[in-house]
C-alpha cells in the first residue's frame, strides 16, 4: 500500500537548564532525532526556530547546519513572543516537510506546553 504524503508543519520544543552552546546543541540534536524517529519524512522543505529571549549564546539553526551538513534546506531562526508566565529558556521548531505523518514532539519542560 503507498503512502499519502502530504505538506505538513511539523512542531516541536525543547527546553535547556542553562544558556549555553553545548547544552543548546544537545537539546537541539535530541529534538531533531526525535522528531525524525517519529514521522516519515520524505522531503524537508523549510526549518523555522523560535527562541525565549533568555537564549543568546548559539542559533539553534547552526547546530543542524553545521553538525548534519544541511546546508542546502533553508532555516530561519526568531525571537518568541513574551507574555505574561510566559515559560522561558525554550526552543520551538517549525519543520515545512512532505510527510505521511504529522507527530509532534515536545521534550523536558517544553513537554508542559501540550499536554
Amino acid at each position: 500500500m503507498e503512502k499519502d504524503y502530504k505538506i505538513y508543519g511539523i512542531r516541536g520544543a525543547t527546553s535547556i537548564e542553562e544558556d549555553t552552546a553545548t547544552l543548546i546543541t544537545e537539546r537541539v540534536l535530541e529534538l531533531w532525532n526525535e522528531i525524525t524517529s517519529k514521522n516519515d519524512i520524505t522531503r524537508i522543505i523549510s526549518v523555522i526556530f523560535s527562541l525565549t529571549s533568555d537564549i543568546k549564546s548559539l542559533n539553534p539553526a547552526t547546530v543542524l547546519r553545521k553538525t548534519l551538513n544541511l546546508d542546502s534546506i533553508p532555516f530561519m531562526c526568531l525571537s518568541e513572543s513574551e507574555f505574561e508566565n510566559s515559560p522561558t529558556k525554550i526552543i520551538r521548531v517549525l519543520i515545512i516537510c512532505e510527510s505521511s505523518t504529522p507527530n509532534f514532539v515536545y521534550l523536558h519542560k517544553a513537554s508542559q506546553l501540550r499536554k
